[in-house]
């Protein structure tokens, strides 16, 4: 009876210590995985839209268009991050010129936003997006001969977006989001007659992979 008290003693005084030890391992593996920074990077179809530009006096008809997608985000909670997102494509367009036939051009547009991203939920869960920030219009060129079409310089409308969709967290740093977006991009006036719209409005779904950072 004496020995296994005195074997009993040992034990009882390392359980605590193996105790302790797990939780600042536990404790230590959390703060690990709660990243303050996040890049990403994807792939979206961005559906055609119209604008009507009064400089080259035209109608630009972009045809739907494929999107590549990149961002950089600091998190300001658990759930939030702020950060600058930005999307580019080379998009086939109907150039039509008032009164001439019209012809087949391709251009830039490129879409850059400051922007609030928020996700609820862990594992599987929902997605909204708000920015605000530039479409951009740039290098118009005649479809097949390269020919420069106006405007010759870059043409920047101030635009703002929402987006909601839906995500799943592989890890607490890595993540897959599949958001539709909804933009509103204000064109000039300059040129244009009062019954011509100045605003387009672009939408288009987009698949992207974000990578945390700085845990």
């Amino acid at each position: 009876m004496r020995r296994l008290f005195l074997l009993l003693i040992p034990l009882g005084l390392a359980l605590p210590r193996h105790d302790a030890a797990a939780q600042i391992i536990r404790t230590g593996r959390f703060r690990v995985r709660d990243p303050q920074w996040w890049v990403s990077g994807g792939v979206g179809w961005e559906q055609g839209f119209t604008v009507m530009d009064g400089t080259s006096n035209a109608r630009w008809d972009f045809s739907d268009a494929l999107q590549y997608h990149a961002a950089i985000e600091h998190a300001i909670s658990g759930n939030a991050t702020v950060g600058i997102r930005a999307n580019t494509g080379r998009v086939a367009l109907n150039y039509s010129p008032r009164l001439i036939a019209p012809t087949q051009a391709d251009a830039n547009v490129t879409q850059a936003y400051a922007m609030f991203h928020y996700a609820s939920g862990r594992s599987f869960r929902t997605v909204i997006e708000l920015g605000a920030g530039a479409t951009v219009y740039s290098d118009f060129r005649e479809h097949g001969t390269g020919v420069t079409l106006s405007p010759t310089n870059p043409d920047a409308d101030f635009a703002f977006v929402f987006g909601y969709g839906f995500g799943y967290s592989i890890s607490k740093s890595f993540e897959i989001d599949a958001v539709q977006d909804l933009a509103t991009s204000l064109h000039q006036k300059t040129g244009l007659s009062a019954g011509d719209n100045s605003s387009a409005r672009i939408s288009g779904t987009r698949l992207v992979a974000r990578y945390g950072l700085g845990g």
